[in-house]
C-alpha cells in the first residue's frame, strides 16, 4: 500500500474529468462536463530492466460539449521519469480529434538517457552473458489517421500515414565486448528516419481493459537515406488482439488473447547480403512477461499469448497467462527457429472500476528461467 496509495490518489485526478465535474458529482449532462483542464499526477512502477521508476505526468484535455463518453477527449501530455539503475526519459505525447472525431493526429517527442542490456542477435544469443551499454535517444513520431467505418464499439476501421525518425548516440559499452568487436550495426549510433503507412481495426469496449472486442494494426515503413537515415530497411508488423467474455458460476471471466509479428527487410534485392537495420531496431520477445527488453532480437520475431482474468470484489482481478515466441534472420526460417516459453500470474488493483484504470502486479516466469516481477499501470494488453 506504500507504493499503490499515492498513486491511486494521483490517478484519480487526472481521469476524473471523463465521469465527474469539479465537484466530483457524477453526470453526464453536457452542462456538469468538464470541457477542458490541466492535472498532474507523480507516479512509480517496477520492472526487470529499470528496477524502480519515479516521475510524474502534466496533462491538458479538451472536448467538444456534445462529445459522448465513447470517444476520447484531445490531449497533450509531458511525462518526466527517472530508475534507480540510472535511466531518465523526458518525453511528450499528443492525441488530437477533428471534424467530429474523423481525423486524428497523434504521436510523441522524447529524450532519454536508458542504460540497457545487450544480448546479441539471435535466438541462440544468450548462450553468451549479456553486456551493458548506454545510449542517448532523441525520438519523434507524427501519423495522421482517417476513419473510414464506425463500429457500434470501439473506434471502428481507420487508415493513417506516418513518420518516425529516432537520433543515438552510444555513450559507453562494454570494452572488449560484441558491440564492440564484432561490427554490430549501429554500434556506434545513428539517424533513423521512415514513412509508412497503417491500418486499425479496434471494437474493444474499453481502451485500458478490454472485456470484448478485437484490435488489429498492421503497420508498415520505410527508413531511407532520401528521408536523412543512415540505415536502410523496411519494417512491417502485425498486432493482433481478441477479447471474449466467458460467463461461469454466476461471474463473467475474460479470455484475453494476443499475437504479434515483426518482420525487418533489410535484404538487397531479395539476396541475404545484409544491409544495415541497427540492433535497437530489431524486433524482440519482450512483450512476452519473463523476457527482456532486446532479448532474443532478430530480424523477424514473433510471439502469442494468452491471458484468464478473473474479476473479484468489484475493485480487483486476478489473472493467468502463458506465452510463446521465437525470432529468426527472416520471415523463410521462423519455423525452425527454438521457441521461447513464459507463464506466470498477477493480480489488478482498479483504483477507478467504472474507466477500468488500474496497477498489475505480474509475475512472469521464462520456461527454465529466473520470475520477473513487473509492477505498472493498465493491462499487459
Amino acid at each position: 500500500m506504500f507504493f499503490l496509495l499515492p498513486v491511486m490518489i494521483a490517478f484519480r485526478s487526472v481521469n476524473a474529468y471523463a465521469k465527474a465535474d469539479s465537484s466530483g458529482i457524477s453526470s453526464d449532462a453536457p452542462e456538469n462536463r468538464i470541457l477542458a483542464g490541466t492535472r498532474w499526477a507523480p507516479f512509480i512502477s517496477s520492472s526487470p530492466e529499470t528496477s524502480l521508476i519515479m516521475g510524474a505526468q502534466v496533462t491538458h484535455f479538451w472536448r467538444p460539449i456534445l462529445q459522448p463518453d465513447s470517444e476520447r477527449p484531445s490531449s497533450i501530455a509531458l511525462t518526466g521519469l527517472v530508475s534507480l539503475r540510472g535511466q531518465w526519459r523526458i518525453s511528450s505525447q499528443y492525441d488530437l480529434y477533428f471534424n467530429d472525431f474523423t481525423w486524428r493526429l497523434f504521436g510523441n517527442i522524447g529524450f532519454e538517457r536508458f542504460p540497457l542490456d545487450f544480448f546479441g542477435v539471435g535466438v541462440h544469443s544468450l548462450s553468451s552473458p549479456s553486456e551493458r551499454y548506454t545510449p542517448e535517444t532523441w525520438r519523434g513520431s507524427v501519423n495522421a489517421a482517417y476513419r473510414l467505418l464506425r463500429t457500434p464499439q470501439g473506434a471502428g476501421l481507420s487508415a493513417g500515414v506516418r513518420y518516425e525518425a529516432r537520433a543515438d548516440r552510444i555513450l559507453s559499452r562494454a570494452s572488449q565486448g560484441i558491440l564492440e568487436s564484432e561490427n554490430i550495426t549501429g554500434a556506434n549510433g545513428g539517424v533513423m528516419s521512415g514513412v509508412g503507412g497503417f491500418i486499425v481495426f479496434d471494437t474493444r469496449d474499453n481502451v485500458f481493459s478490454s472485456w470484448s472486442g478485437a484490435y488489429i494494426e498492421a503497420q508498415s515503413t520505410v527508413f531511407t537515406p532520401f528521408l536523412g537515415s543512415s540505415f536502410s530497411f523496411l519494417r512491417h508488423s502485425v498486432d493482433a488482439r481478441y477479447f471474449q467474455p466467458i460467463s461461469l458460476f454466476s461471474m463473467t471471466h475474460i479470455l484475453a488473447l494476443q499475437g504479434g509479428l515483426t518482420v525487418i527487410d533489410d535484404r538487397n534485392n531479395g539476396t541475404n547480403t545484409a544491409l544495415n537495420a541497427p540492433f535497437y531496431a530489431l524486433p524482440s520477445l519482450s512483450p512476452l512477461r519473463g523476457m527482456l527488453i532486446g532479448q532474443f532480437a532478430d530480424r523477424t520475431a514473433a510471439f502469442v499469448q494468452a491471458e484468464y482474468r478473473v474479476p473479484f470484489l468489484e475493485i480487483f482481478e486476478a489473472v493467468a497467462f502463458v506465452g510463446a515466441g521465437t525470432s529468426s534472420p527472416n520471415l523463410e526460417t521462423l519455423t525452425q527457429s527454438r521457441l521461447q516459453a513464459i507463464a506466470g500470474g498477477g493480480v489488478r488493483f482498479f483504483f477507478d472500476p467504472n474507466e477500468r484504470l488500474g496497477i498489475r502486479l505480474d509475475i512472469g516466469v521464462p520456461i527454465g528461467g529466473t520470475p520477473r516481477l513487473y509492477f505498472t499501470f493498465g493491462e499487459a494488453f
